[in-house]
């Protein structure tokens, strides 16, 4: 694994050293999330896009521009710069920076309605890279699969992109076009991508000075809360909270004997 980080980081590198000073090189990539909840049937779409900005070792992940959404493949654009900047939006709820010079991660996430700034390195990941190779948006694309925070996962990525990936997702030496959770929960697809020089400035890093805490800090906060809101009493309030084990990532973990409201919870519903 840490050989694979080390290829994405020379590749990084490779693209670096071809910089101008006065401009930067932007692979603005719009991606299509879909969200399946266990036992739903509905799935939940939403539109998301990474912009990689090269010279600078940096990207930022977050919700589409609603008003630039062409759907291109690699081009060299001809509108506005400013789409190619990032502009933080509100409280930056979906936002993902990653710092590559730094190997640092940064996101938000949220335990009731509370919202948290999570410092992950870059080297999380542990890829099995395949020999198999399709086509994604006029790109050779190859396969790998991990493991990540208790879910499976297979991805396709480009070697001839530079390194990143939608959401935290990453560590492998080229761009992650398509990812997905091999039990249907979580999926990524690339529909877009776009890449324009623009005129170098510093690019907004909201993350940054926010207080800031590691997974595994979160996971002790989230399951402290979780056993909080399952003891609420009933008569005082509308009832007890419970809180699921596992999202995207593994909170708590499954034969945890911390917090059982959640399975006491399905026994009640299983024995109606």
């Amino acid at each position: 694994m840490k050989l694979v980080f080390f290829i994405a980081l020379i590749l990084s590198s490779i693209f670096y050293a071809n910089a101008q000073n006065d401009s930067i090189m932007v692979y603005k990539v719009e991606y299509e999330r879909k969200i399946t909840p266990e036992n739903f049937t509905k799935s939940f779409y939403a539109c998301l896009e990474l912009k990689y900005y090269l010279e600078l070792n940096f990207s930022v992940f977050d919700s589409c521009d609603p008003s630039n959404s062409d759907g291109l493949e690699i081009i060299n654009d001809k509108d506005e710069d400013s789409h190619f900047y990032y502009t933080p939006k509100g409280k930056n709820i979906r936002c993902v920076i990653k710092d590559y010079s730094n190997n640092k991660l940064l996101n938000k996430q949220e335990i009731a309605k509370k919202y948290f700034t999570i410092k992950d390195s870059l080297n999380i990941f542990n890829w099995k890279i395949k020999t198999e190779t399709k086509d994604i948006l006029g790109h050779k694309c190859q396969l790998a699969e991990m493991k990540f925070r208790d879910r499976d996962y297979t991805a396709w990525f480009s070697p001839d992109l530079p390194v990143g990936g939608p959401w935290k997702y990453d560590g492998l030496p080229g761009m992650i076009l398509e990812i997905k959770s091999n039990t249907p929960f979580i999926e990524f697809k690339a529909n877009a991508i776009i890449s324009k020089k623009i005129p170098a400035r510093p690019i907004d890093n909201p993350l940054e000075k926010n207080k800031k805490i590691t997974w595994s800090q979160f996971k002790s906060i989230y399951k402290k809360k979780a056993i909080e809101l399952s003891n609420f009493n009933p008569e005082k309030t509308s009832g007890a909270i419970i809180l699921p084990r596992k999202g995207i990532e593994r909170y708590i973990e499954e034969d945890d004997t911390d917090y059982i409201a959640d399975k006491e919870f399905k026994k009640q519903l299983s024995e109606k």
